[in-house]
């Protein structure tokens, strides 16, 4: 018997199925007239289903072929990760080089397809750069500090534009770092005295490389320059104090915080997002602006969406959407009792005893043998 993909028809929760569905090896996965019971399902089918070559397209009772829907997609963010990365490395390339045409319409085109996948869901967008972060990619670094930004910029009410402008600054605060950051990340040995200037100086510089690209934007500029500034005073470069430095900033001052040292580094280990948010909150008030950290603490929760960790039964899940319980957010194991991965990620209630979170884990050791993230956040789905 030989096989071919589902054919592009629509399928819907709920629907029958109206044919055998089977694996690429012929094994069935499903029998004809199994009902679609949640898009989990749907999103599996139409990732690895197979059925019969001799399998026809059904059609509705007129027999027209324009009475046949079109296959129904599972909701994505509208932009990839890996395209996203793979633009944004070339817009940092292009700046330092000189060569960035047209940088502020790259940079802001790039931030609005991210804004767009953080407002068609906050937890997918989070959750899936949250998962990768398990290195020190400058790229993947500011799309993870980018989307973060948006966590504090709405409930703060920042208008539309300025909330673009910060994620354009996210995208580029610390492009004058990027020659220097995979060496910076692996380094083990004190900085250099050529290291430190570049550090010490890297806010102005990427300022310089903007304005040399043709980037007018004020609010854009100053989260740049300004995002290492600290409302005690203590930051870099001026040594700003309280309101004088923008909101912006100090947004971008926080994401920078959580995005970097949940991180590994050579010296140093990732640190679980638990930690990164209790070092936020032990400096609110002081170097950090007390009700930002303070909403920035309550927005991500305990276990923000992307955070893996391991339950009383021994199963690996992730967290993939945030509750108004912040220490129990919702959870799908991944990862069985016996360590092997699961073909269909399940719902845990973390309420439960046997399901109960006892440990973050680092995403390193089992990211791998994850297969697709999207289904992670696909509604519906066998519980348990």
């Amino acid at each position: 018997m030989r096989y071919r993909p589902l054919p592009d028809i629509a399928l819907q929760v709920g629907d029958a199925l109206p044919f055998t569905v089977y694996d690429r090896t012929g094994k069935a996965l499903l029998v004809k007239g199994h009902v679609i019971d949640s898009d989990l399902m749907l999103v599996r089918l139409q990732e690895r289903g197979m059925v019969e070559e001799t399998v026809g397209v059904p059609r509705a009772e007129t027999g027209r072929v324009d009475d046949v829907r079109p296959r129904r997609q599972p909701e994505r963010p509208t932009v990839t990760l890996r395209d996203a990365q793979d633009e944004l490395t070339l817009i940092h390339r292009d700046l330092l080089a000189g060569t960035a045409q047209g940088a502020t319409a790259r940079v802001s085109a790039l931030a609005a397809q991210l804004r767009d996948a953080y407002e068609q869901d906050p937890d997918q967008a989070m959750g899936l750069l949250q998962l990768e972060a398990t290195d020190h990619r400058l790229s993947r670094r500011l799309m993870h500090a980018a989307v973060l930004t948006q966590v504090l910029a709405l409930p703060s009410g920042l208008p539309a534009d300025h909330r673009l402008s910060l994620m354009c600054a996210a995208l580029t605060f610390d492009v004058a770092l990027a020659p220097m950051s995979e060496t910076l990340a692996a380094q083990t040995t004190p900085l250099s005295d050529a290291q430190w200037r570049a550090i010490q100086d890297h806010t102005l510089t990427s300022v310089e490389l903007l304005e040399r690209a043709g980037v007018d934007d004020a609010v854009w500029l100053a989260a740049v320059r300004d995002h290492h500034e600290r409302v005690d005073g203590t930051g870099y470069p001026r040594g700003l104090v309280g309101d004088a430095v923008s909101i912006e900033a100090r947004i971008l001052g926080i994401v920078d915080i959580y995005s970097a040292m949940i991180r590994p580094r050579a010296y140093r280990d990732a640190q679980p997002s638990r930690i990164a948010l209790r070092d936020i909150f032990l400096e609110r008030g002081q170097r950090i602006d007390e009700r930002l950290a303070t909403l920035f603490i309550k927005e991500l929760g305990v276990y923000p969406p992307g955070t893996m960790v391991r339950l009383a039964n021994g199963e690996i899940a992730v967290a993939v959407r945030r509750t108004t319980d912040g220490a129990h957010p919702q959870l799908r194991c991944v990862i069985g009792k016996d360590g092997t991965p699961l073909a269909y990620p399940q719902i845990r209630d973390g309420r439960n005893p046997d399901s109960a979170i006892v440990e973050i884990v680092p995403a390193s050791q089992y990211r791998s043998g994850l297969g697709s993230l999207h289904v992670l956040w696909a509604r519906g789905g066998p519980a348990a």
